[in-house]
């Protein structure tokens, strides 16, 4: 063989295994990329990991409102009965209408 052939085989296998270097990376790529790829999965888990995070907040949200709204309602009750209250210590319902 002569040197300017060996020289162009070995020109030949660099370019076929960097051809063959491309395809693997392509199909890796492909991999990661295709509806049901790995990223694909990974968004899907994300997607339903939030969605649950949102349930649980929600009921969490739910029920600070229900206790918020009974305690809104003990406080409103525990102000009519100190409005009672000073008004019979204070005699305020007892002054003169004319």
């Amino acid at each position: 063989m002569e040197e300017q052939e060996r020289e162009q085989n070995k020109r030949i296998n660099q370019h076929q295994r960097f051809i063959n270097n491309l395809r693997e990376r392509l199909k890796t790529v492909e991999t990661d990329v295709e509806p049901d790829g790995r990223i694909s999965e990974a968004f899907e888990a994300l997607d339903n990991h939030l969605d649950d995070v949102e349930q649980r907040l929600g009921k969490r949200l739910d029920d600070h409102d229900k206790k918020f709204g009974r305690l809104e309602h003990k406080v409103n009750q525990l102000g009519s009965k100190l409005d009672i209250i000073i008004e019979h210590l204070t005699g305020v319902n007892d002054l003169p209408e004319e």
